[in-house]
């Protein structure tokens, strides 16, 4: 689904926000658009469903890394992909992350050379 004008109101008539990397429905956090709607209709769908009187509607553009941050992670190897930083199988939420887990990896061979 796309993150268009009409999708965001639709979207947050069924109290479902999106913070530039993940959808949010209450306390949950996702990482498709179409799972957080389909949790949403099912649980305004129950008996009894009351709407949460304090939801504000939030729809930031997605995150992207900056230009520097891109440069930093091409040096390592890491890639942004759906969201995530990935490098190798591995993906992680912060840049920081993967470029801890990247400068030990390059570490690892020449202490295991020893």
């Amino acid at each position: 689904m796309d993150q268009s004008a009409p999708a965001a109101q639709a979207a947050a008539a069924l109290e479902v926000s999106f913070d530039g990397h993940h959808y949010h429905y209450r306390t949950y956090r996702y990482e498709s658009m179409d799972d957080a709607l389909r949790y949403a209709r099912c649980e305004h769908a129950r008996p009894g469903f009351v709407p949460d009187p304090k939801f504000q509607p939030q729809w930031l553009p997605a995150w992207l890394p900056a230009a520097a941050d891109v440069a930093l992670m091409r040096s390592f190897g890491i890639a942004y992909e759906q969201g995530y930083f990935r490098l190798g199988p591995y993906r992680y939420e912060r840049l920081a992350d993967a470029i801890g887990y990247a400068t030990l990896a390059q570490r690892a061979p020449a202490t295991a050379a020893r």
